[in-house]
């Protein structure tokens, strides 16, 4: 079966406008790349931005799909006891991707350990395709938010908004996400809950993603397409040590 025809996403971008005033102490916006949203195969919830994928639980070809796209690691925020349909960590391995284990449990008591770790990886990823996923996205996008707000300086109604775009549909989940921006000294008013994201609007993008290698990258594999020594894939199968909340 041709994997282009039945992954072919159909994309939205947004473009965001934050009301006169709106503001949190993380500073104005940097030039950041805005968000994306795809449909891919039966993937409802899959967005971008930049090179963090936010996503609900992909299924084998949509990780294939992930991979071509050039993403390298899969940071999966689902619990230990959530069915995920096949073995995703080995699956993932097997595609040269690595694998991270994060669960985020709403009711958990180590909120500023949990995200200072997630901050960390997406920090020194930041040039590196990585997909975040949970089951509906609603934990993945709480992920990157804190990321969105405290490292890539972007106000905090833009930052819900674009969370909520992503996935980002439960308040409980919202209140762990502004309990870490508090403690990390972001002032801006944090009430409202869900209520309190920028007005958005969005506009067609391209029919279809999948990044094209650049003539440097076909030389370093060689002509078989075959990743060389010093390629990044060597490491890609694995996965990180052991945190003590792993699957």
């Amino acid at each position: 079966m041709n994997k282009s025809s039945l992954l072919r996403p159909a994309l939205l971008s947004s473009c965001l406008f934050l009301p006169l005033g709106a503001c949190a102490s993380s500073g104005p916006a940097n030039d950041v790349a805005p968000v994306v949203r795809h449909n891919v195969s039966d993937m409802n919830q899959l967005t971008n931005v930049g090179n963090v994928w936010i996503s609900e639980q992909p299924t084998e070809s949509e990780l294939i799909w992930m991979r071509d796209n050039k993403v390298s690691m899969v940071i999966d925020v689902r619990g230990r006891s959530e069915d995920r349909g096949f073995e995703e960590r080995a699956y993932v391995v097997s595609l040269g991707m690595r694998y991270q284990s994060a669960p985020l449990e709403i009711d958990q008591d180590f909120v500023v350990r949990y995200f200072d770790s997630t901050r960390d990886i997406l920090r020194t990823r930041k040039d590196i395709p990585t997909l975040i996923h949970c089951a509906t996205a609603n934990r993945a996008a709480a992920v990157w938010m804190v990321y969105r707000v405290l490292d890539e300086k972007v106000a905090y109604p833009v930052a819900l908004a674009e969370a909520e775009i992503a996935g980002l549909n439960n308040e409980a989940t919202l209140s762990l996400v502004q309990q870490y921006l508090l403690a990390n000294g972001v002032e801006a008013d944090l009430s409202g809950g869900l209520n309190a994201a920028a007005p958005l609007s969005a506009t067609d993008g391209p029919d279809e993603v999948i990044y094209t290698d650049t003539p440097e990258e076909v030389e370093e594999r060689g002509e078989t397409g075959e990743t060389g020594e010093s390629g990044e894939s060597d490491e890609s199968g694995e996965s990180e040590p052991d945190d003590g909340r792993r699957d």
